[in-house]
């Protein structure tokens, strides 16, 4: 596996070296860029690695200049010294969001979560990645209302979409909460199956929402999904989905 590290801090990407080498002996470290340039002018003259771990703040300025600039395939860690920039973190191929200083258990708990998802991203042609999150024969946005205005919101901001009291609600990653003017089994048909995932009869999630997966009783699973910026929230799923569930993420 190819994983190119984005850091600007000599000693803090040799630790990163040193952690994944730990974790996996056989993890080859295609190089390390310490600014937005040098990461602009090797997208632009290399192949795309399997991971990045990508620091937020570089030499230069801030990284989602990068991503301004370069179409990025690959799934993406990242690495911060602050908080304030989870959820945008989200809008790319985000696994996970570790802050810094971070320790093994923080890198093995990020490279599991990236194992649990790779089904999802190796893929053949690696920017097809890219054209799976826009899904241009799925639903790719919706409009909502707000008073007498209007809004469109992408599909890759929502969180998960609930069922309730008979009304569809999108929770997106930064906390917004919109009606939908469809039902769940409508939804279900709309959106990309790949990356949205009917878990219960009540709520529909996007993979990227799930933070955490625990074997639980009697065969069933306990999620833990991102709400918003501060809170979480925890969904048990049945053993009779469960295998559909795991199966989904394998894909």
């Amino acid at each position: 596996m190819n994983i190119l590290i984005c850091e600007d801090e000599k000693h803090t990407a040799e630790r990163l070296v040193k952690l994944l080498n730990e974790y996996d002996p056989l993890v080859k470290i295609i190089t390390v860029l310490h600014s937005v340039e040098k990461a602009l002018e090797w997208f632009s003259e290399n192949e795309q690695p399997d991971l990045i771990f990508q620091d937020i703040e570089l030499s230069d300025g801030n990284c989602f200049r990068i991503f301004e600039e370069v179409e990025i395939a690959s799934p993406i860690i990242f690495t911060t010294a602050y908080s304030d920039y989870a959820l945008e973190s989200f809008s790319q191929n985000s696994i996970d969001y570790i802050v810094k200083p971070y320790d093994f258990a923080d890198i093995k708990k990020a490279m599991d979560k990236f194992h649990n998802f790779r089904n999802v991203f190796q893929l053949p042609d690696k920017n097809l990645l890219g054209k799976i999150l826009k899904a241009p024969e799925k639903k790719s946005r919706f409009l909502v209302k707000l008073g007498d205005f209007y809004k469109t919101i992408q599909t890759g901001e929502i969180a998960y979409i609930s069922s309730e009291g008979g009304l569809s609600v999108a929770h997106l990653f930064s906390g917004e909460k919109h009606l939908l003017d469809a039902s769940l089994n409508e939804l279900e048909s709309e959106l990309d199956e790949k990356l949205f995932f009917r878990i219960n009869r009540g709520m529909i999630i996007h993979f990227q929402s799930i933070r955490s997966i625990q074997q639980w009783f009697s065969g069933r699973l306990k999620l833990e999904l991102i709400s918003n910026k501060e809170n979480f929230q925890e969904i048990i799923v049945s053993r009779s989905r469960a295998s559909e569930f795991k199966g989904w993420l394998g894909r």
